[in-house]
């Protein structure tokens, strides 16, 4: 009897603590779930500040979640991705490259690593880092898309159309690999054919006609160099003028727009001259500087005398996401003192940089343009607004379209208004 009380406190102990361990692990499993579940949290959270420019917030986030689980990849990728747009580059190699020290090839990883150096234009490791992930990932059409895209900014776009090509089969869905290997494929054509043609609609006078032919080429040295010839009637006189145009990079970061032109002065001044260069500056800003030299004495190639016009100009433009926002004054000296006007354009780009949509607006005469160059001085007082519509037809083809209204002042006290209808066509080979 004696035995069976011992034997029965021991069963109910045994049952006692089956129970108590039983529990433990319940709460122990259910503490890890909450713990896992605030952890997800936190990088939602870390993503959100991420791309709505809080990426310090993010890696401080991001900082919290990998002190508590120092293998929570996801966390240490997003805070990579930061660095590297905020561009500290090299701490985003520190912390991406820890990644893949602990989990070689994880995907995410070294895909952020490959985005940073493309960002830094660091291209070569660019392409190193896209065949780490080939090597764990064959034939990845991201992979294989980076890498072809390093190796056209490298110089080396024969092998980027090969990758290019081998796409398809495996990533159908990848357009961007499409996009590209069009782009490469253009770039390779050098040449490009315009032709243009404008008219200018008055209520109470003859319509002017403007249109112009140009074919240009790119070089290694000069940049695009375009010969063109202008056509002009107005006034019963057909002027005829050929320019030539070119863009000279001098260092890193400045070029050179170069014009020079001669006519029969007839509706174009006799010749012309255009130096101005421009400058890349930080945050996708643009600046240039320069001048129009214009001479209207057909017995002279340049004077320096009341035939003379001379136009100081230049811009402040901004690349904002799709947009592009231009600023461009022109002052003129002149007997009576300073004369100026002044363009603003307002840029959508659409599907890509060949096809956009510009709004114009301005006031005052914009003195270097063909369909005034005859005499800057003709008019006192302008206000304009014109759209311009570029689209890309193929690879090969562009077309623009064009409208605007102007209300001028031809003399004092009395105002005309003015109504412009352009097109285009441009083709590549």
């Amino acid at each position: 009897m004696q035995v069976i009380k011992v034997l029965g406190k021991v069963v109910g102990v045994f049952f006692i603590f089956l129970f108590s361990f039983s529990q433990l692990t319940v709460d122990a499993q259910t503490a890890v779930s909450v713990d896992t579940t605030s952890l997800e949290s936190l990088l939602v959270k870390a993503r959100e500040f991420a791309y709505n420019n809080g990426k310090a917030q993010a890696r401080k986030i991001c900082r919290q979640i990998i002190s508590r689980d120092s293998t929570y990849w996801d966390a240490a990728v997003l805070m990579g991705r930061t660095y590297a747009w905020d561009q500290k580059y090299d701490s985003a190699r520190i912390v991406l490259n820890k990644v893949i020290e602990q989990r070689a090839g994880y995907y995410d990883a070294v895909d952020a690593l490959i985005d940073a150096e493309l960002l830094s234009e660091n291209y070569l490791r660019a392409i190193k880092y896209a065949d780490i992930g080939l090597s764990f990932h064959p034939n990845d059409g991201s992979f294989l898309y980076k890498k072809a895209r390093a190796l056209n900014n490298s110089g080396n776009s024969q092998k980027a159309s090969t990758l290019l090509s081998q796409i398809p089969a495996t990533d159908p869905s990848n357009k961007d690999a499409a996009v590209l290997l069009l782009s490469i494929r253009r770039d390779k054509m050098v040449n490009k054919l315009t032709l243009n043609y404008w008219t200018y609609l008055f209520k109470d006078d003859s319509p002017w006609s403007f249109a112009s032919a140009a074919i240009g080429r790119k070089t290694s040295k000069f940049g695009t160099v375009t010969l063109r010839y202008n056509y002009a009637q107005r006034f019963g006189n057909d002027g005829h003028q050929i320019e030539l145009d070119a863009y000279p990079a001098i260092v890193k970061g400045i070029y050179l727009y170069f014009n020079t032109g001669i006519s029969n002065k007839k509706n174009f001044p006799y010749s012309r001259l255009t130096i101005e260069p421009y400058f890349k500056l930080p945050a996708s800003f643009e600046m240039s500087i320069g001048f129009r030299y214009m001479n209207f004495d057909d017995k002279r190639i340049a004077v320096v005398d009341s035939n003379m016009v001379m136009i100081y100009t230049g811009t402040i433009g901004k690349y904002y996401g799709n947009y592009w926002f231009s600023l461009r004054p022109y002052l003129t000296p002149g007997k009576e003192g300073w004369s100026g006007s002044a363009n603003l354009t307002i840029r959508r780009y659409l599907a890509d940089a060949d096809s956009y949509l510009s709004l114009i607006v301005g006031t005052g005469i914009s003195p270097d343009i063909q369909q005034y160059a005859f005499n800057p001085g003709y008019y006192l007082k302008s206000n304009k607004i014109a759209l311009e519509y570029q689209q890309k037809i193929a690879y090969r083809f562009f077309l623009n379209l064009g409208t605007g209204f102007a209300r001028e002042e031809i003399r004092a006290g009395t105002k005309r208004d003015r109504y412009s209808l352009d097109l285009g066509v441009s083709f590549l080979f």
